[in-house]
């Protein structure tokens, strides 16, 4: 019978081999997230506005189904698109998801596609960040650390090439 101080060594190596398999996941998701953030809000705000791009590094169309949110963040996340409906910019739900192409990007920027916080627990705060979970229907859920951006005009600005 093996002493139980040589079954610790190998329950420790064998933690530590899982996490290690569960970063590499992470990092060989077929997608990848660049130049996001979440608009910092006023104290009071219902809602908030979350931007970034994301990059399909795969050979096979993959479609985003779904954001999620913590329930201590906002009661629900939702993806919108800005629509021009009778000259009046209009959001509404993207219930279907949107497929990007392979070796493609998609932005989720001002003015287009975005996501919406609703039900904010409290207002986002600049230099804060939100931990989002994107939802793909050929790929693993992906969470993402975004910072919160101040309101100010230029907080949104981006490059993108």
């Amino acid at each position: 019978m093996t002493p139980i101080t040589h079954s610790l060594p190998f329950k420790l190596l064998a933690l530590f081999m899982f996490a290690l398999s569960a970063c590499s996941v992470q990092a060989t998701h077929p997608i990848s997230i660049s130049d996001g953030y979440a608009r910092a809000t006023f104290p009071m705000a219902q809602s908030a506005a979350l931007y970034f791009t994301l990059h399909n590094q795969s050979e096979t169309p993959t479609k985003i189904t779904g954001v999620t949110v913590s329930s201590d963040i906002a009661s629900d996340a939702q993806i919108h698109t800005t629509e021009m409906n009778d000259d009046m910019m209009r959001m509404r739900e993207v219930k279907e998801g949107i497929v990007i192409a392979p070796n493609d990007s998609l932005s989720f920027a001002p003015g287009g596609y975005h996501v919406m916080l609703l039900g904010l627990e409290k207002g986002l705060v600049e230099g804060s960040s939100v931990s989002l979970t994107l939802s793909f229907d050929s790929a693993a859920d992906y969470t993402v650390e975004l910072p919160v951006k101040g309101m100010g005009k230029d907080a949104g600005h981006q490059h993108h090439h």
